[in-house]
């Protein structure tokens, strides 16, 4: 195929070579006239038709530079629209971020504000609870005062600067308790003559086992200072205590017992506030007068939970009755 379409090298080479000679016999012949034509400038070129339009007229006949420009102001205006479209995508992002950042800030100052608010209220409480402390150590006082002097009349103000001194009034009070026999002894003063265990030494002795660290109740603990014979009266108790006691009262008894240990003292007052309450809160569901625990109502678990036991018949009978 390609031979038919394109000449032998053998006929191109003829054909230069007859050109050539052509060439020299000219040159030999007509040496003027063949200088005369290569010094005449060569012969103008018919124009061509234009197909520019009218206003490529107008300005000169130059469509190439009309072109050109226009292909440059389509570039330019190519890469205006991308410098505009990245810029708006990028106002876009800023828009989003910004947006994001208020509403992140917007709940940072709602937990601010949350915790706040729990804060004031733990330092509300914690005032609460320290006033009821001091309280009740000026009432633990008034009481194991007037125990320890029947005859004189309790001080209506009694001033304690210092747990210590409580302390050594509950001591000498078990002291006397305790009488020539359990100091002889070599016992702990009280404890000998004393036939049933006191809400606060079920409490302290609870405490040191561990068992409230685990969060059992109360009244489903195991304490080996009760019998099994008077369980009844330990459960009626602690359900007694469970009504009464506050929630930092509840904390701190339930902590480990290493922490138990090393707070022994804060623990004994805690319990005796506490037994105390109990004390006083039963006296009002009683309807006594005088909520103040007397001299003969002793704080043993056995006589709280029978008292403890009637308030709470009490209370079923009137809830069965308005029902």
């Amino acid at each position: 195929m390609v031979n038919d379409t394109l000449p032998s090298p053998t006929k191109v080479l003829n054909a230069f070579h007859k050109q050539r000679q052509q060439i020299n016999q000219a040159q030999l012949t007509k040496p003027s006239a063949l200088l005369t034509k290569m010094s005449s400038p060569p012969p103008a070129k018919k124009a061509r038709k234009s197909k520019s339009t009218p206003a490529a007229a107008a300005t000169g006949g130059k469509p190439i530079d009309d072109l050109t420009a226009l292909t440059t102001a389509q570039l330019y205006a190519l890469s205006s629209r991308r410098h505009r479209d990245q810029s708006r995508e990028a106002a876009r992002l800023a828009q989003e971020e910004r947006d994001r950042a208020h509403i992140a800030l917007e709940q940072s100052q709602k937990l601010l504000e949350r915790a706040q608010g729990h804060f004031d209220k733990m330092v509300e409480n914690a005032r609460d609870a320290s006033r009821e402390y001091q309280d009740a150590k000026e009432l633990l006082a008034k009481v194991r005062q007037s125990t320890t002097n029947p005859g004189s009349a309790v001080p209506l103000a009694v001033d304690y600067d210092d747990d210590d001194d409580i302390l050594k009034i509950l001591s000498s009070q078990k002291k006397k308790k305790g009488g020539g026999k359990g100091s002889s002894s070599g016992g702990t003063p009280g404890k000998k003559s004393q036939k049933f265990p006191y809400i606060e030494d079920l409490l302290i002795s609870l405490a040191k086992s561990g068992q409230l660290h685990t969060g059992v109740k109360l009244h489903a603990a195991s304490c080996n200072l009760v019998n099994k014979k008077d369980n009844y009266h330990f459960v009626n108790t602690m359900k007694l205590v469970e009504e009464l006691w506050t929630e930092e009262e509840e904390l701190f008894l339930r902590s480990s017992t290493k922490e138990i240990e090393e707070s022994l003292e804060e623990t004994k007052i805690i319990a005796e506030t506490i037994s105390l309450r109990c004390m006083t809160k039963l006296n009002e569901f009683e309807g006594r007068e005088d909520s103040t625990p007397t001299n003969h109502q002793k704080p043993s678990f056995v006589a709280v939970g029978a008292r403890a036991r009637k308030v709470f018949h009490a209370r079923e009978t009137a809830a069965a009755n308005l029902v």
